[in-house]
């Protein structure tokens, strides 16, 4: 199979020639559909904070359909079609019992999808609805990671919320929001660059970051952020949120900052404002979003700007780490 390989830090990726995988027990091979590049990917071949070793294979946003069964499997058939978490725990640990897999010592990874085919644990797949495409598969991992966000903070359709960088992550808190009946929205970016994407998602009120970019907010939503949902993940963009929320409001960080930033505890604590980090979701997460995309596919699709092949997925992957690219970059390793 051909795969995409990061070698070293500013070198393009690489498309190799792999073995084809061969599932192990409790788990499955998947022919990949699509693929999506996440800032994480970006930031951790940058050589910025941390970096994978070279020679590692990218891709933890995909789905496809199952061509290959190992022992013990117990509720996957060929022809399913399925998303994946990028990692499974052991199920049994403390971490385990809280839903994130990620965080179990004993966890494994499975991020292999920029690939032609990738292998996938059981534990971890969903079932994809009946109704709903393939090229939508790989958009369950990034709309899971805002879905998860968005019910730690506990919205109610009264909520004013404030999405702080309108990327993929931000987007999909818009999504989510709006599929929750929260209308008192607004955005707020560093440039105008996706206004037009925010707005066709649904966030109609986008304010450009300023002098005048508090009152903006404040203007629109009628008061002070009751939740800001910080997705830029750069320098400062924590400390703005403390400053832009309202007293006793929360700040939900979800941006991937991998270098030292600097908030002033004293503002949160003046203002006596929760700060809560979310780390990725659950399977529960993975499964009611799997059902969204089902039933609001054109909503969510609109984040997609970019699917490319695989040979044309190493300028567009240093394309996108530029700034140039738009929303999400998908691959189509087999077009």
């Amino acid at each position: 199979m051909r795969a995409a390989i990061f070698k070293a830090v500013g070198e393009p990726l690489a498309i190799e020639t792999l073995p084809d995988p061969e599932p192990g027990e409790g788990e499955a091979v998947i022919r990949v559909s699509r693929c999506g590049v996440c800032g994480t990917d970006l930031h951790s071949t940058s050589g910025h904070g941390y970096t994978l070793p070279g020679g590692s294979q990218l891709g933890h946003e995909y789905g496809g359909e199952v061509v290959a069964v190992g022992k013990g499997i117990e509720r996957l058939k060929v022809g399913d079609r399925i998303a994946a978490l990028p990692c499974v725990g052991c199920g049994h640990c403390e971490a385990c019992k809280t839903g994130i897999d990620v965080l179990c010592p004993n966890m494994k990874g499975y991020g292999g999808g920029l690939a032609e085919y990738a292998t996938v644990n059981e534990r971890g797949v969903t079932i994809l609805p009946s109704t709903m495409t393939l090229a939508d598969s790989a958009l369950v991992e990034p709309f899971s990671v805002g879905l998860r966000a968005v019910r730690l903070a506990n919205v109610t359709p009264e909520t004013r919320a404030l999405v702080q960088g309108p990327g993929p992550i931000g987007l999909s808190v818009l999504f989510w929001l709006r599929q929750l009946g929260v209308r008192n929205i607004a955005v707020l970016a560093s440039s105008t660059r996706r206004q037009s994407l925010a707005e066709t998602m649904g966030g109609e009120h986008f304010v450009t970051e300023g002098a005048e970019a508090q009152q903006q907010i404040n203007t629109i939503l009628g008061g002070a952020p009751d939740v800001v949902f910080e997705c830029a993940g750069v320098p400062g963009t924590v400390a703005r949120a403390i400053e832009l929320v309202r007293p006793a409001g929360t700040v939900m960080a979800l941006g991937f900052c991998m270098v030292p930033d600097t908030i002033i505890p004293g503002m949160a604590l003046i203002k006596d404002v929760t700060v809560r980090f979310s780390l990725i979701y659950t399977r529960e997460d993975y499964a009611k979003c799997a059902a969204a995309l089902d039933a609001d596919g054109d909503r969510a699709r609109a984040l997609v700007t970019d699917t490319v092949d695989l040979d044309r997925m190493p300028t567009a992957f240093e394309e996108f780490r530029a700034g140039t690219g738009g929303g999400k970059l998908l691959i189509d390793p087999w077009a």
